[in-house]
């Protein structure tokens, strides 16, 4: 989920500018800031939803490659856009998820998703443009509840100029999101949070960890027998890969009857994907009667799929905790 967000909400389009238009223009712009910054990198992928204004979906696609060049960007996303019945539109929906780099210790940290740029646009000429960011770069404290004045002082600044410069583009008062579970956004950044016990403001274990959990688990039914999914014990682990790049870690913990799947932030959506099939045979080992550690070495040896790759040979090991194991599948 996103740590936190802000909004430019616009009343009138620019002269000439098609409903079409301004949304893919809008929302390239503000890919453009966040380059020219040195915040994102020239990948990125787009999501685009016209509904009609009963809330028929008219147009939705995900997953959309987007040009490093802004020009060809702009041609590709407005030639999906020329089959749409515009007198029937209600809204417009155009989201680009950006990859990025923050800084640790003055080096650029790369992160798959750091930020989301989305514009609603509608018949009337309203938009609203939003950015998200899914890292924790900008605060005081990381997701884990620990205080990191470096890493704040070195990304906090970069976050504060982009917002600056798309209140500058879009003309309108910038609006930051309600507090979320893991910081409190403010007009040009995030509020500092308090110094207390990092266990208290572990965010990543109290919200993210338990919610991705079940969502990772959504397709299995109730009734089956699962491992338990969480554990306070050592784990026995191993890598998970395709085509050479890891996307996570299937773990095991006889001792609380635990067995799991942590997908790798960095691998993306591919890492979430590979979930099902891992945790679809985890639930079918425990219901032969194996053990967790049991059913790790049996996955061992599956040679997998095309959607969940497989366990990597010799890369079995122990970690000293499942938090250890979730740090080391990262949190950008």
């Amino acid at each position: 989920m996103p740590v936190g967000s802000w909004s430019w909400e616009t009343k009138t389009r620019r002269p000439g500018a098609g409903l079409a238009a301004e949304c893919v223009r809008q929302v390239l712009d503000v890919w453009a800031i966040l380059r020219s910054l040195g915040l994102c990198e020239r990948d990125a992928r787009a999501g685009i939803t016209v509904e009609a204004e009963e809330g028929l979906v008219l147009l939705s696609r995900t997953g959309v490659p987007v040009d490093a060049s802004v020009a060809a960007a702009e041609d590709e996303l407005l030639r999906i856009l020329q089959s749409v019945d515009y007198p029937r539109v209600g809204a417009m929906t155009i989201e680009l998820a950006c990859s990025g780099s923050c800084l640790r210790e003055g080096e650029a940290h790369h992160v798959r998703k750091l930020f989301v740029v989305s514009v609603d646009a509608w018949p009337s000429g309203a938009t609203t443009v939003t950015l998200r960011t899914f890292s924790d770069a900008w605060m005081s404290h990381d997701l884990r509840g620990h205080k990191q004045p470096a890493v704040q002082a070195e990304n906090a600044p970069r976050l504060k100029r982009a917002l600056i410069a798309i209140t500058r583009l879009t003309e309108a008062a910038v609006v930051p999101s309600d507090p979320t579970p893991y910081g409190i956004p403010t007009e040009d950044g995030f509020e500092d949070l308090p110094d207390e016990d990092p266990d208290l403001l572990d965010s990543w274990y109290m919200f993210e960890v338990p919610r991705r959990t079940e969502w990772l688990r959504r397709n299995i039914s109730p009734d089956t027998p699962q491992f338990e999914g969480q554990s306070e014990l050592p784990v026995v682990f191993a890598d998970v890969a395709m085509s050479g790049n890891v996307l996570g870690y299937i773990w095991a913990a006889d001792g609380d009857d635990a067995a799991g799947y942590e997908p790798r932030a960095a691998a993306g959506d591919a890492a979430l994907d590979a979930a099902q099939e891992w945790l679809t045979r985890l639930s079918q080992a425990k219901q032969r009667g194996l053990s967790p550690t049991e059913a790790l070495h049996e996955l061992a040896s599956w040679p997998g799929n095309a959607a969940s790759g497989t366990v990597v040979s010799d890369s079995l090991r122990e970690a000293r905790s499942l938090e250890t194991l979730q740090d080391l599948s990262g949190r950008e």
